[in-house]
């Protein structure tokens, strides 16, 4: 006897539909899978033979052929189980046909029968709503994930024998209902209200994240570069829906999603030094994403940015200015998103008391200009904001118990109506912040006056900006005028951002 249903497979992070086509019929008892199976399928056989078993069904002790289609796309995955049980089952129980030509099965069953979380529940509900299904059956453990997606019916079970008995006439099954719950608490647990003194550096932060721009830090240990950088999630902006489901489709692909629903904080990824390029991009067999696509709408920190593998780092450079990342494998590629704000840190020197105004640097000028040297200057040109951390002094501390430093909600409500100047500005472009203007969006939107043309050809000048330098300078004018509710770009906003791309040529440059 044969019968179909429809499953779904995982390339990257979207989905596709596959045909879970079986053959239940006379000969010697075997049971055989097809269609490019990975090792986790070709295992599923003694998996669905127990869970059917110890689920009271009676296996079918005949000849089965299971074919996943298309066959010339390599399945992974433990999540066919289920609807490879369920197909088996319908060969000698009678289920919903109806039901089962418009719902999209997926699960990995335990030998006892219970179904369990799998990964990439986002994205199979996904499309299967954009592939005209009706509904999907997950596991209970995903159903928030699921049933955060509107437009389609999600039915969450947690053993075989519900699966059965619900597609046995159709009638009682129950939809879950429409779940917008975060995964993440939106709880600020690391507070700008921490950091003491290093208002230069504050200011800084708060330009970056209204526009989201690429950050660098560079100073002495215990600067608070670390925990100024930790903090720069809390005053992002909330991703919007649309970001949220972008976010989440990775992290559940990747099994990173927790079990209540969609991610509403914005992702931040801080790999340590010892990291190498795939890990950070992407790629091995399978070429799974990386740090820079786990970052996604959100931050990624490099702290001791020298430390890191110089081609780890040179492998930034296309996500950085592109928002994406491919990767190409001898059996598969993919493109992932990788639209992240850069955020990096890093000593001036070996022994980190270069320039230092109270300690005496212990490193040669050949060392210092060595060490400066790990980062590259196409990596350097890709930065927005470059901040020299001073080291905070007593009186900063001592009499922070009488000053009281800003929030974060604080500098976020800042941030936020900024962020409102620039939707209203670029309306119905694919446009959500200034730093992804383009030039001939940068030539509309940033207006200049006689003056102001003036003496940006003077910095220009004086100061040999590259074409890329001089844009990023102009888009971070613009967040500077939307932060002061300015409809030009004036001296004013230039002069601001010139002062943070002073380090870069007392370090770089001098």
């Amino acid at each position: 006897m044969f019968s179909r249903i429809l499953s779904a497979g995982i390339s990257g992070i979207d989905a596709f539909i596959i045909n879970v086509e079986i053959d239940v019929g006379r000969g010697l008892p075997t049971f055989n899978i097809i269609g490019l199976p990975d090792a986790a399928i070709r295992e599923a056989k003694e998996r669905i033979k127990s869970a059917i078993q110890n689920s009271g069904y009676k296996f079918p002790n005949k000849k089965i052929l299971v074919n996943l289609s298309p066959a010339d796309i390599k399945k992974e995955g433990s999540h066919f189980d289920l609807p490879m049980a369920v197909a088996m089952l319908s060969s000698c129980i009678e289920l919903s046909q109806e039901k089962l030509r418009e719902c999209a099965i997926v699960g990995e069953l335990s030998l006892d029968g219970s179904i369990k979380k799998i990964k990439g529940v986002l994205s199979i509900a996904i499309m299967a709503r954009e592939a005209g299904l009706k509904s999907v059956i997950v596991p209970y453990e995903n159903k928030n994930e699921a049933a955060s997606v509107e437009g389609i019916n999600v039915f969450a079970y947690e053993n075989l024998s519900q699966v059965v008995e619900a597609l046995k006439d159709g009638g009682g099954m129950k939809p879950q209902p429409l779940s917008l719950d975060a995964s993440d608490s939106t709880e600020i647990s690391q507070d700008f209200c921490d950091v003491k003194g290093n208002y230069f550096a504050k200011r800084g932060f708060e330009i970056a994240a209204a526009g989201n721009h690429n950050i660098m830090m560079i100073g002495p240990p215990g600067s608070g570069k670390t925990m100024m950088a930790k903090r720069l999630t809390s005053i992002l902006p909330e991703p919007t829906h649309e970001e949220a489901i972008e976010i989440s489709k990775i992290y559940s692909c990747c099994g990173l999603l927790g079990g209540e629903g969609l991610m509403r904080n914005r992702p931040f990824r801080s790999p340590h030094h010892t990291a190498t390029k795939v890990s950070l991009i992407g790629g091995g067999k399978e070429a799974k994403p990386g740090e820079v696509v786990l970052a996604h709408r959100g931050v990624l920190f490099l702290d001791e940015l020298p430390e890191f593998d110089k081609k780890a780092l040179e492998c930034l450079r296309e996500p950085i200015e592109d928002g994406l990342v491919s990767i190409t494998r001898l059996k598969s590629s993919a493109c992932y998103p990788a639209s992240f704000l850069f955020a990096s840190s890093m000593n001036p020197c070996q022994c980190g008391y270069y320039r230092h105004p109270r300690i005496e640097c212990k490193c040669t000028p050949g060392e210092v200009r060595r060490y400066l040297g790990r980062v590259s200057g196409p990596i350097l040109d890709r930065v927005d904001i470059f901040i020299e951390m001073a080291p905070v002094d007593f009186e900063s501390i001592s009499t922070s118990a009488s000053i009281r430093e800003e929030s974060s909600s604080d500098i976020r409500e800042r941030i936020c109506r900024a962020r409102d100047v620039q939707s209203r500005r670029y309306g119905a472009r694919n446009i959500s912040c200034n730093s992804q203007m383009s030039t001939l969006d940068i030539e509309k939107f940033c207006s200049l006056s006689g003056e102001a043309t003036a003496f940006l050809k003077m910095l220009f000048e004086k100061y040999n900006l590259t074409t890329r330098s001089y844009y990023r300078m102009l888009r971070v004018s613009r967040t500077i005028a939307d932060m002061d509710e300015s409809e030009c770009v004036e001296i004013k906003h230039l002069s601001e951002a010139f002062s943070f791309r002073k380090a870069y040529y007392l370090y770089w440059r001098s």
